[in-house]
């Protein structure tokens, strides 16, 4: 039984559901409009979020030219917003949906053709476009609603960053700024 529980273990691997609320322009509309705490998502397969994957602004300054990407609490937005609030969750899954999860970030990620800014403004009037663009939690529900994956159901329209704590088994990491998280991390 003991050698049963190491086996499993072994085959399983943790992702981390990221999301996050800046200070910029965008940030704030989204959260106007939602009335959600956080605005944004990613995923990291590391709790230190250097690698964090998801839909977001090509350049720092400018949010309406977006892009699939790596993000990292250290570099682009995140530097200049270092008391922009995160909330980190652990999940612990198979090895086959990790890599699943990697594949699916890869396919989908690679053929993007950029930020749905306005399938951003139509979700707010609760309208889906489809397209080969995505925004944040689009991109993000596509990967973990894959039927490879299923961590989230296929059932909703249009999805915020707010509905993925819904995922089953999440692990709370982290709440608060990131400069804290940092120095946190920092500290261990």
């Amino acid at each position: 039984n003991e050698r049963t529980t190491l086996i499993i273990c072994y085959y399983m691997k943790k992702i981390y559901i990221v999301l996050s609320q800046s200070y910029s322009i965008l940030a704030k509309t989204i959260k106007l409009f939602t009335k959600d705490k956080y605005s944004h998502i990613s995923i990291s397969f590391n709790e230190d979020c250097t690698n964090m994957y998801s839909i977001g602004r090509k350049y720092k300054y400018c949010p309406f030219i977006g892009k699939y990407m790596n993000e990292s609490i250290y570099k682009g937005l995140y530097s200049v917003s270092p008391r922009a609030e995160i909330l980190i969750y652990e999940l612990t899954i198979s090895d086959e949906k990790y890599k699943n999860i990697k594949r699916l970030l890869d396919k989908y990620g690679i053929s993007c053709k950029g930020y749905n800014f306005l399938g951003l403004v139509l979700a707010i009037f609760n309208k889906k476009i489809n397209r080969k663009k995505y925004y944040c939690s689009e991109f993000i529900y596509k990967i973990l609603s894959d039927d490879s994956v299923k961590l989230f159901e296929k059932t909703k329209k249009i999805v915020k960053p707010m509905d993925f704590e819904k995922i089953e088994n999440l692990k709370l990491v982290y709440e608060g700024k990131i400069i804290d998280y940092k120095l946190k991390k920092y500290q261990l």
